[in-house]
């Protein structure tokens, strides 16, 4: 049986998280949408402005062919901090 601390703990870290429902909307806006915006609403603030600098960065450059590794590694980033997100909700 937990005792009163044990309770106190966890709902300390529930309060600190996000919930699962939120994260995975999180991931699938950084699949779908725009790298880093999902980031953002999960509360990784200075991750998700770096996605988002260095996909729109990657637009225009993608013609002179670095933009293309640019926005392809926003968009990974981006899954990696969602999925990240999904496990620091259980």
């Amino acid at each position: 049986m937990p005792n009163k601390k044990t309770k106190a703990v966890k709902e300390e870290v529930k309060k600190q998280g996000i919930s699962q429902t939120l994260a995975i909307v999180c991931l699938i806006l950084n699949i779908v949408i725009l790298p880093g915006l999902g980031s953002l609403i999960g509360g990784k603030t200075k991750a998700g402005i770096w996605q988002i600098v260095l996909c729109i960065l990657g637009i225009p450059l993608s013609i002179i062919i670095i933009g293309i590794p640019m926005i392809i590694a926003s968009w990974i980033w981006g899954i990696v901090t969602g999925v990240d997100l999904i496990k620091k909700s259980y």
